[in-house]
C-alpha cells in the first residue's frame, strides 16, 4: 500500500505482479481487503469499519465521518452503490465520499450497510450542516426479500419549522428506523429557515438492510443551517429457477396471444 491507497486485488485464479497465482479469496484475505478499505479512508476523521457475516457472504462496512466537528460549517456527502448477487465474485460496493470538496472513491468486495455522518457537529452559531446520503442497492439473487418503504425518524425536538415543506416526511417518529436524521438539531437561537430542510425517502430489502444516521444533535446556536437529505433506492431481481420459469411462461403466453397458465383469457 502506498500513500494510504489500496492496491487492486488480483482476480481469483490469476497471477499477481510477482507471479504468484491467487486462488479463491480466503477469510484472511477478505479481512486484509477490509483493512485496506479502512486505510484508504484514513484521511477522514473518525471513519469506522465494521464487519459482520450477515446478511450476505461479504462483510458489512460502516461509514462514519464528519461527526463531532466544532463550530464550523460542515459539508459532507456519501454515495453508495451496493451489488448483491449469489456469487461473491460479483458482490461488492462502490463508495464515493465528499468531505468539504475532497472526493474519494473506493471499490470493495464488501457491502456498505451503515452510514453515520454530521452528528454532533457545527454547534455554536453562525455555521451549519449540509449533508446528504444516496444509496442504491442492486439485488439479483435467488428468492430475495421484496423492496419495501424505508422507515423514518426525523425532525424530533428540532428547531426546523414543522411541516412537509421543511421536514418530509413529517411527522416521522418510527423507533429503530432505517433513516434517523435531524433530531435535536437547529435549536438555541435564530434559525436560517429559508435554506434549511430535512428530507428522507426510498426503499429497502431485508436481504440487504441498510441504516442512515445523520445530522442529529447538530447546528444548535444562532444563525445556523440544517440541510440534510437521504435517498435509498433498492432494485430487486429474483434469479431463482421458479421465478425464471414463471417469467418465461408469461412471455411465451404473451407472444402467442394467450393467457399464462392459471390466468383466464377474456375475449370480446
Amino acid at each position: 500500500m502506498d500513500n494510504g491507497i489500496a492496491r487492486p486485488v488480483p482476480t481469483p485464479g490469476t497471477a499477481d505482479p510477482r507471479g504468484r497465482v491467487r486462488g479463491k479469496r480466503s477469510r484472511r484475505t477478505a479481512l486484509i481487503v477490509g483493512a485496506a478499505f479502512a486505510l484508504a479512508l484514513g484521511g477522514l476523521s473518525g471513519v469506522l469499519l465494521v464487519t459482520s457475516s450477515e446478511p450476505a457472504s461479504a462483510a458489512n462496512l460502516a461509514v462514519n465521518q464528519c461527526n463531532a466537528v466544532g463550530n464550523t460549517p460542515v459539508t459532507c456527502s456519501v454515495n453508495v452503490v451496493n451489488t448483491l448477487t449469489n456469487d461473491p465474485a460479483t458482490t461488492g460496493s462502490v463508495l464515493t465520499i465528499n468531505v468539504g470538496g475532497t472526493i474519494t472513491v473506493t471499490a470493495s468486495g464488501n457491502l456498505v450497510t451503515s452510514v453515520t455522518q454530521c452528528d454532533g457537529s457545527s454547534n455554536g452559531g453562525g455555521a451549519g450542516v449540509v449533508c446528504s446520503v444516496d444509496i442504491v442497492n442492486n439485488i439479483a439473487m435467488d428468492a430475495p426479500a421484496a423492496a419495501t418503504a424505508a422507515t423514518v425518524n426525523q425532525c424530533v425536538g428540532s428547531g426546523l419549522p414543522i411541516g412537509l415543506a421543511t421536514c418530509n416526511p413529517y411527522p416521522a417518529t418510527t423507533s429503530g428506523a432505517t433513516i434517523t436524521q435531524c433530531n435535536g438539531s437547529g435549536t438555541g437561537g435564530t434559525f436560517v429557515a429559508a435554506f434549511s430542510f430535512c428530507n428522507a425517502s426510498g426503499t429497502v430489502s431485508a436481504s440487504l438492510p441498510v441504516t442512515v444516521d445523520q445530522c442529529n444533535g447538530s447546528a444548535n446556536g444562532g444563525g445556523n443551517i440544517v440541510a440534510c437529505s437521504t435517498t435509498i433506492t433498492t432494485n430487486v431481481v429474483d434469479t431463482s429457477v421458479a421465478a425464471n420459469a414463471a417469467a418465461a411462461a408469461a412471455a411465451a403466453a404473451a407472444a402467442a396471444g394467450q393467457s399464462a397458465p392459471g390466468v383466464a383469457k377474456f375475449t370480446g
